[in-house]
């Protein structure tokens, strides 16, 4: 056979329930454990989402207790990102009759943006708009910042695993210190800095012990190890996700859209650009033509772009209904997870030094939520004395 096709790597099957079930249960832990500590501080009321007042555009579960908020936003980020990632995967590990395989980058993301949009569009719809005035320029930056960091991720699946990708995609921190630094002159404290310094040692050890890695199931081959040019794709989606970030700020300074326009004009923006690139390099045709004859990766893409739609949604309902730190930690540990699903489905080959750097990664990302709640600790305990001398 040549190569691997969408039968070959199934999404089912017994060897991924302990891991993902172990996974999920030690993540819950984690994530309740934040979750107590943000009750405790916040109070009774919770940082007043338990009232009965509904954002503009955004659904509302305002009536639920903070448990089933808890479950609901956790386990929908989880169960919508862990899916994308095996489906991800799938795309681009597919290999038709005649090994052909799916190339065309831009139309995958033309597609999840222009579903991303339409989900967004129907909340908006279905509720209340910002009264404010939309700055489409700024939206158009962050659009195109935002394509360009997913192309660039996607396109380093092309040369390295997708294990090396989600660590790389871990590490966002690293161009906002960075950005925050050289353009606006920020300050950081001793423990970000080793934050960011066990991160990207955790980095370098993957990819120094990487070698080789095992093939496909049905390959009957090894494969190459992570390449250098997907190292650098993998960078340049970092430097695109800073730049992402810093003119996101500068929105919420601008005007504050509801949660369903942001993501509707951000993802309009995404399909614009996208449809500047897809068109004149022929992609569109390539990719419409590719899934047309390969109708099991069609289904693929369009469960991938409706699980992208709802992975937002319930990120942006995180940040509704509780704080960074509950996000954070939901999200970190669900790349982790995302990773050992990987490996697991897919026979990725991780040594233990390898293994050792994906702890020394995460438990960069750990340090980053713990001062973070720090940094809030005290701002917290300044305004209290603030309001004592008043």
């Amino acid at each position: 056979m040549a190569g691997n096709t969408l039968k070959d790597i199934c999404v089912c099957g017994p060897k991924i329930l302990l891991p993902f079930l172990g996974g999920a249960v030690a993540a819950l832990i984690a994530v309740y454990a934040d979750w107590a500590i943000f009750k405790r501080r916040a109070g009774p009321g919770g940082k007043g989402n338990e009232k009965q007042e509904k954002e503009k555009g955004g659904l509302s579960l305002d009536a639920l207790p903070s448990e089933v908020k808890l479950l609901i936003c956790a386990g929908g980020i989880y169960a919508s990102y862990l899916t994308f990632g095996v489906l991800q995967e799938q795309i681009f590990k597919y290999r038709g009759p005649q090994g052909e395989r799916f190339t065309a980058t831009l139309f995958l993301l033309w597609v999840q943006c222009l579903v991303n949009a339409l989900f967004a569009l129907a909340f908006m719809l279905a509720g209340s708009r910002s009264s404010q005035k939309i700055p489409l320029f700024n939206f158009g930056l962050t659009g195109t910042s935002y394509i360009l960091a997913m192309l660039f991720s996607n396109e380093a699946l092309k040369y390295v695993s997708y294990p090396t990708q989600a660590l790389g995609k871990s590490c966002k921190m690293v161009p906002v210190m960075l950005f925050g630094v050289l353009i606006r002159g920020k300050k950081y404290r001793p423990i970000e800095y080793f934050c960011v310094f066990l991160v990207t040692l955790g980095i370098t050890m993957f990819q120094l012990y990487g070698g080789k890695k095992k093939g496909g199931h049905g390959s009957g081959k090894a494969e190459e190890g992570d390449s250098l040019y997907g190292v650098l794709l993998l960078l340049l989606s970092l430097v695109m996700d800073g730049v992402t970030g810093a003119v996101q700020d500068k929105l919420k300074t601008i005007c504050r859209p509801t949660v369903h326009e942001f993501m509707f004009y951000t993802n309009m923006a995404g399909v614009l650009v996208c449809s500047v690139l897809v068109l004149p390099t022929g992609q569109f045709i390539q990719g419409t033509r590719f899934c047309l004859e390969h109708p099991a990766l069609f289904s693929t893409m369009a469960w991938l772009s409706l699980t992208s739609a709802l992975g937002q949604n319930f990120i942006f309902l995180t940040i509704k209904y509780f704080d960074a730190l509950v996000l954070t930690t939901v999200t970190t540990t669900r790349k982790f997870f995302t990773i050992l699903v990987s490996v697991v489905m897919y026979g990725h080959a991780l040594n233990s030094k390898q293994w050792l750097s994906v702890l020394l990664v995460f438990c960069g990302l750990s340090g980053e939520v713990y001062d973070k709640y720090e940094k809030k600790k005290a701002q917290r305990a300044k305004m209290a004395l603030e309001g004592k001398k008043k």
